[in-house]
């Protein structure tokens, strides 16, 4: 992992605080979400404009046995 991978994961699990990180495309945003989601209970709200995005983390963070759901234009009612 990269040095601000490793402090945004960081401050997701030593802090009760909302987190906003940008990056770029491919830069490995993906990692410093799930990270927390493995040592931290709790609920983790990711906004993302790419609604294949959402539908491969939901099927990754399955195979790791952690719930999730994508919502999107085509899932919303």
């Amino acid at each position: 992992p990269c040095l601000w991978q490793k402090k945004i994961t960081q401050a997701f699990i030593e802090t009760n605080s909302d987190i906003v990180c940008i990056a770029g495309t491919s830069m490995g945003k993906t990692m410093t979400f799930w990270m927390p989601l493995l040592f931290k209970p709790g609920i983790q709200i990711v906004v993302t404009p790419l609604n294949l995005l959402g539908k491969q983390n939901v099927s990754s963070l399955a195979k790791a046995g952690l719930q999730s759901i994508s919502i999107s234009s085509e899932t919303a009612s």
